[in-house]
C-alpha cells in the first residue's frame, strides 16, 4: 500500500510543489462530475508537459497506484470520478493550441484546451472543430477524445472520432505512444487512435490530439416548429431526414424542457408537448432549397408556428438555451434535482417514435418527473428523471425505471450511450449490451495496463457493479432533516448540477486553475460543510476569503444558483467559528479599539486624513 505523505513529495518532485495538492478542503472539490457519485482522490496534479505525465505514470505504475485524467470535471456518468483513490492527473494546465496548419485542415493541441476557446482560436483562420457538446464552455478536448463526445452537430458532423486524426498517449508502463498522421485519410495497420478514443483513460493517459478542421459554413439559418405531441415530433424528426435533408444540428425537446428554457432565458415560445429546433448550414442556396423540403414535411405532420431565422444573434439565443437545458432543469421543482441514471441512450431513427412513446409510458407507471430531450436527428435520447434525493421510496422507483428504461433501449436494438460512455452509471448493463465484446475489451486492458492502474472500476473492465444510492452525493441530505434553515441553504447547493459553466467566467479559478478557488468547488464545498463532511479550518476559510463576490458565475448560472449569497453564509458560519482573514480581524480590532481602521490614537478627522497623505 502506498504512503500519501510520501506519494505527494514524489509527486512534488516531479512537476513541483505549486502542482500538486493534498489537502482535504481541496480534494473534496475533485470529488465529483455530474453524476450522482463521489469518490475522493488522495492528491491531484496538474503537469505541464508529455515528460511530466510520463515521470508520474511510470511512478504510479511501480507503486500500482491507480489514476484518473481530468480535464473540466463535465462527465455525467461518474467516468473521472477516483473509485479506487489515488492520482487525479489534471490536464487543466496543458491547454495550448500548440499549432494550426489552415493548408492541411489540421491543428495540434494539448488536452486540457477548452472546446470553445479552441474554436475562437480557430475562427481567426476561418475554421472550426465541429463537435459541439452542450458543455463547450467548459468541456476540453481530451475529455471529448475520452469519452468520444459529439453533441448537437453529430447528425451531420459526427462525433469526435470523425475529427480525429492521431494523438499521443503515455502507456502505462510510461512509454510514449504517437498514433494517426496528418492525412485526410489512411489504411495503415490498425488504427490505434481510434482504440484510444472513447477509452474513457482505461487504456493510456492523451497528452496531444491531432485534429481534423472544417470551414466555417457560409451561411446558418435556425428553424423552430412545435407539436401537440411528443411522438409526432419523433415521427416529424425520422421524415426530415428522410426527405434528403442533412440538418447541421437537430434538438428535440418536451414540453417539461421546452417551459424551462423559456422561463430562464425569457424566449417567448409557445408550450407545446413537442418542440424541434434545427439548424442548417452551406451556401445560402442550398440552404434553403432544404428549408422548403423541412417546411414541406412540417406541414405534413402538423407541425404549428412554423418560423425560421438567419439572424445569428437571435440563433445564438435558441442554442444557448439549449445547451444551458440540463443545469436548467434544477428550477422544475424546490428540492428536487435530476439525476442522470437513464440518459444519453441512442436508438436507431426509425426507432425514434416508438422509444419515445415507452419512456413516456414509464414515467406514467412510477409517476416520476422524466422530461425528454435529444439529439433528434442521430437517434441520441435523453430520458431524464427528477426525483427528491432524500426520499428513498423516489430512489428506488428511479432504479426501477433506468432498468426499464435500458430494456426498451436495447430491445430497440440502441446503445446504452451515444457521446457520455460507461463510466460508472452504465455499469450494471455492460455485460448485456456488450455480451462477449466486454471480455475481449478486458483482455485488451490486461494487454496495455496489466497492473490495472488506469482509471480502474469504470466500463465494467474490472467490476460489473456499482455502489448503491446510500453512498450518492444526496445521501448527506438526510443528516439536516429538520434542521430547516440548513437544509434551505443545501437544497440552494444541490441545485447545482456542477456543469462548470461558471469555470469560464471566474477570475480566480482562471488565476489559480485549482477547483476550490473557483465558483463551482466553493458550491461544492458548502453542501459538505453543511453535512458535516468537511469542517471549519484555516484552508476552507481560504476557499472563500479569495472569492470576489464579483458576481460573474451567477450570469452564466442556468438555474440561478445564488452563489454569491452562498459565499456570503459561508464566510459568517466560518467566523463564527473563529476562522477571520487576519486583516479583516485586525481592521475590525482597530475600529474598536481607535474608532478607525488606521490603528490611530485620538486622531480627529482633519489630522487623519493629513497622516494619510489627504482627504
Amino acid at each position: 500500500m502506498y504512503e500519501l505523505s510520501s506519494m505527494a513529495e514524489h509527486l512534488q518532485g516531479i512537476v513541483g510543489e505549486d502542482r500538486v495538492i493534498s489537502d482535504r478542503v481541496s480534494l473534496l472539490c475533485y470529488s465529483s462530475d455530474m453524476s450522482p457519485f463521489t469518490y475522493t482522490p488522495d492528491v491531484v496534479v496538474f503537469p505541464k508537459s508529455t515528460d511530466d505525465v510520463v515521470e508520474i505514470v511510470k511512478y504510479a505504475n511501480e507503486n500500482k497506484i491507480p489514476i484518473v485524467p481530468r480535464g473540466a470535471g463535465t462527465s455525467v456518468i461518474g467516468a473521472i470520478l477516483p473509485r479506487r483513490g489515488g492520482i487525479i492527473i489534471d490536464f487543466t494546465r496543458m491547454n495550448k493550441v500548440k499549432e494550426v496548419r489552415p493548408n492541411d485542415l489540421v491543428a495540434i493541441v494539448e488536452p486540457g484546451i477548452v472546446l470553445d476557446r479552441l474554436n475562437a482560436e480557430l475562427a481567426k483562420y476561418g475554421f472550426f472543430f465541429p463537435p459541439d457538446p452542450a458543455s463547450s464552455p467548459a468541456c476540453t478536448i481530451g475529455g471529448m477524445v475520452n469519452t468520444n463526445a459529439s453533441g448537437v452537430r453529430a447528425a451531420k458532423y459526427g462525433t469526435t472520432r470523425n475529427w480525429v486524426l492521431g494523438l499521443e498517449v503515455v502507456l502505462a508502463n510510461g512509454e510514449v505512444l504517437r498514433t494517426g498522421w496528418p492525412v485526410i485519410k489512411q489504411s495503415t495497420g490498425y488504427d490505434l487512435t481510434q482504440l484510444f478514443i472513447g477509452s474513457e483513460g482505461t487504456l493510456g493517459v492523451v497528452t496531444e490530439v491531432l485534429l481534423k478542421l472544417a470551414p466555417i459554413p457560409r451561411y446558418r439559418m435556425t428553424i423552430t416548429m412545435f407539436f401537440d405531441q411528443l411522438s409526432q415530433a419523433g415521427k416529424a424528426v425520422t421524415e426530415i431526414l428522410l426527405s434528403g435533408v442533412r440538418p447541421a444540428a437537430m434538438e428535440l425537446l418536451d414540453k417539461l424542457c421546452l417551459d424551462v428554457v423559456n422561463d430562464v432565458f425569457k424566449l417567448g415560445l409557445p408550450s407545446r408537448e413537442g418542440f424541434i429546433v434545427m439548424e442548417l448550414d452551406g451556401t445560402e442556396g442550398s440552404v434553403k432549397d432544404e428549408l422548403r423540403r423541412v417546411e414541406e414535411v412540417a406541414k405534413k405532420m402538423g407541425a404549428k408556428d412554423f418560423n425560421w431565422t438567419d439572424d445569428p444573434k437571435e440563433s445564438l439565443k435558441l442554442w444557448t438555451a439549449r445547451k444551458a437545458l440540463v443545469p436548467s432543469l434544477a428550477k422544475i421543482k424546490e428540492g428536487y434535482v435530476l439525476i442522470p441514471l437513464a440518459e444519453d441512450p441512442c436508438v436507431p431513427i426509425s426507432e425514434i417514435e416508438g422509444a419515445i412513446k415507452d419512456f413516456q409510458s414509464i414515467a406514467a407507471k412510477y409517476g416520476i418527473i422524466s422530461p425528454t430531450f435529444g439529439h433528434a436527428a442521430d437517434g441520441n435520447l435523453h430520458p431524464t428523471m427528477i426525483i427528491d434525493p432524500t426520499n428513498p421510496e423516489e430512489w428506488n422507483k428511479m432504479l426501477k425505471m433506468e432498468r426499464e428504461i435500458f430494456d426498451v433501449v436495447l430491445k430497440r436494438r440502441g446503445a446504452l450511450s451515444a457521446e457520455h460512455g460507461i463510466g460508472i452509471s452504465k455499469i450494471p448493463f455492460a455485460r448485456e449490451a456488450l455480451g462477449r465484446g466486454l471480455d475481449l475489451m478486458r483482455s485488451l486492458k490486461k494487454a496495455l495496463d496489466p497492473n490495472g492502474i488506469l482509471n480502474p472500476g469504470k466500463m465494467g473492465l474490472d467490476v460489473e457493479t456499482r455502489d448503491d444510492p446510500d453512498n450518492f452525493f444526496y445521501a448527506y441530505l438526510s443528516r439536516l432533516k429538520g434542521e430547516f434553515q440548513a437544509l434551505k441553504r443545501a437544497y440552494e447547493s444541490i441545485r447545482c448540477f456542477r456543469c462548470g459553466f461558471c469555470r469560464a467566467v471566474c477570475p480566480t479559478f482562471s488565476y489559480f486553475t485549482i477547483e476550490s478557488r473557483g465558483a463551482r468547488g466553493r458550491v461544492i464545498l458548502s453542501y459538505y460543510f453543511l453535512t458535516n463532511k468537511v469542517e471549519a479550518s484555516e484552508s476552507l476559510r481560504q476557499a472563500y476569503d479569495l472569492c470576489t463576490v464579483c458576481g460573474h458565475c451567477m450570469q452564466v448560472c442556468p438555474p440561478g444558483i445564488k452563489i454569491v449569497d452562498i459565499i456570503e453564509h459561508m464566510r459568517r458560519d466560518l467566523a463564527e467559528k473563529g476562522y477571520i482573514n487576519p486583516v479583516h480581524k485586525a481592521l475590525g480590532e482597530n475600529i474598536l479599539k481607535y474608532g478607525n481602521i488606521y490603528g490611530l490614537e485620538n486622531a480627529p478627522r482633519g489630522e487623519l486624513a493629513k497622516e494619510l497623505g489627504g482627504a
